[in-house]
C-alpha cells in the first residue's frame, strides 16, 4: 500500500490505494484508527479486572438491578431526544437512550474502595450489575450501530444479537470459571517461559473482538468478554499489570480524539444547555430510580441500602464516552453540526454524572453503622 501524505505525527488524513488492486483507500485518519484500538484495549483490561466471583455470589439481585438501571433511563433518553430532537432520525434517539444506559465499573469501584465499603452488600450488588449493565449497553451499542450501517432497524435481529452476545459472554465467563487451569496451562502456558503470555492474552483478546464482528456483534463485546475469560486464571494480576500500561498508553488518544469532536462553542446557545441539563438529571434520576425498586423488591435491602445500589450506579465514566464515542465513530448519529451537539452532550452526560456521585454516597454512607459483609463463595 501506498500513502501520498508522509506526515503521520501530526495525526494528518491519509489517501492511498492498494498497489496490486488499485483499489482505493479513501481517507484513512490516524486518530480515528489508535481511538478503535484504543477502546478495545480498554474493554479488554476492564473484563480482566473484574472479579468474576464476585460477580456469582450476588449474580440474580445484581442482574435484576442491572435490568432496572437500563430500561428507565435509556426510555428517558430515548423520548427527550426523539421530542427535542426530531430530526435526527432513530440512530440518534437510539444512541442517546444506549448513553443514558452506560454504568463506570471502573469509577464505581474506586469509589466504593475509597470509602472502605467495596466488600458489603451492596458494593457486590453495584459491581454485578455494573458488569451487567455494562453488557446490556455494548448489545444496545451493536444494535445502534447495526441501524447506522444499514439504514434499518430490524428488531428480530436486535434480539439476535443480544442473544448470541449474552450466550458468547456467558459461555466465556463459565470457561473462565470452571476451566482456568485449561486456559494456563495450553493457551497461556506455551508463553509463560518467555514472559510473553500477558502479551498472547491481549493478541487474545484482539482475535476474539474481531470474531464476534461475523456475527454482527461490536469488537468491544468480544474484547471485554475475552479479558472476563482471563479475569479467572492465575495469571490474571500479572496480565492486567503488563496490559494495564498498554491501555494508559492508548487511552489518552481515544479521549483526546473524543475531545476534538466536542464544539464547546455550541453551549453558548441555550438549548444545548437546557438539554444537557434535563438529560444529566433525567440520567441520575432514572438510574437511581431504575436501580433501587429491583434491590428493594428482589434483593430485600433495606432503604438506604437500596439508595446506595441506585446512586452507586450513576457514574457513566468512561464507559458512557465509550458508547458516545463508539456510536460517533460509527456514524450512529450522522453528520453535522447537530451530530456533535448530541455528542457533546452525551460526553458532558459522563462527566457530570462522574463527578456529583462521590457526593452523592457520602451522606448515604454516613452514620450506617458497619457494613454488611457478602457471603463466601464455595471454591469449585
Amino acid at each position: 500500500m501506498l500513502f501520498h501524505d508522509p506526515i503521520i505525527l501530526n495525526f494528518a488524513t491519509i489517501e492511498g490505494w492498494f498497489t496490486e488492486t488499485g483499489e482505493e483507500t479513501g481517507e484513512l485518519h490516524i486518530m480515528e484508527i489508535i481511538s478503535e484500538i484504543a477502546v478495545i484495549c480498554l474493554l479488554f483490561v476492564a473484563g480482566v479486572e473484574t472479579d468474576v466471583r464476585a460477580f456469582l455470589r450476588q449474580g440474580v439481585t445484581g442482574s435484576v438491578v442491572a435490568v432496572g438501571g437500563v430500561i428507565l433511563p435509556f426510555i428517558l433518553g430515548y423520548v427527550v431526544v426523539m421530542t427535542l430532537y426530531p430530526d435526527v432520525g432513530q440512530n440518534g434517539w437510539l444512541f442517546m437512550g444506549a448513553v443514558l444506559v452506560a454504568t463506570s465499573i471502573g469509577l464505581t469501584v474506586r469509589i466504593l474502595m475509597e470509602m472502605g465499603r467495596l466488600n458489603t452488600t451492596e458494593g457486590t450488588t453495584i459491581l454485578v450489575a455494573a458488569v451487567v449493565d455494562d453488557i446490556i449497553g455494548i448489545v444496545i451499542l451493536s444494535v445502534v450501530i447495526q441501524a447506522a450501517e444499514t439504514g434499518t432497524l430490524d428488531i428480530m435481529h436486535g434480539v439476535q444479537i443480544a442473544i448470541i452476545g449474552f450466550a458468547v459472554w456467558f459461555a466465556l465467563l463459565m470457561f473462565g470459571v470452571r476451566f482456568p487451569h485449561l486456559i494456563s496451562r495450553f493457551i497461556l502456558g506455551p508463553f509463560k517461559k518467555s514472559g510473553t503470555s500477558p502479551i498472547f492474552a491481549i493478541i487474545c483478546g484482539f482475535i476474539i473482538a474481531y470474531l464476534v464482528t461475523l456475527v454482527d456483534l461490536h469488537p468491544v463485546v468480544g474484547a471485554y468478554v475475552a479479558g472476563l475469560m482471563f479475569a479467572a486464571t492465575p495469571e490474571r494480576e500479572e496480565i492486567a499489570q503488563s496490559t494495564r500500561p498498554i491501555m494508559l498508553f492508548l487511552a489518552p488518544f481515544f479521549f483526546a480524539y473524543l475531545g476534538m469532536q466536542v464544539d464547546l462553542t455550541m453551549f453558548g446557545e441555550a438549548k444545548p444547555i437546557a438539554v444537557a441539563l434535563l438529560l444529566i438529571g433525567l440520567a441520575i434520576v432514572g438510574k437511581m430510580v431504575g436501580c433501587y425498586i429491583p434491590a428493594r423488591v428482589v434483593g430485600k435491602l433495606p432503604h438506604r441500602s437500596g439508595m446506595i445500589v441506585g446512586v452507586g450506579m450513576v457514574p457513566r465514566g468512561e464507559v458512557g464516552l465509550i458508547v458516545a464515542g463508539a456510536g460517533l465513530l460509527a456514524g450512529a448519529l450522522g453528520t453535522g453540526d447537530v451530530a456533535r451537539e448530541l455528542f457533546g452532550i452525551a460526553v458532558l452526560i459522563s462527566i457530570v454524572t462522574t463527578l456529583v456521585t462521590p457526593a452523592m454516597l457520602k451522606p448515604l454512607f454516613k452514620n450506617k453503622g458497619d457494613p454488611h459483609p457478602t457471603p463466601k463463595l464455595n471454591k469449585t
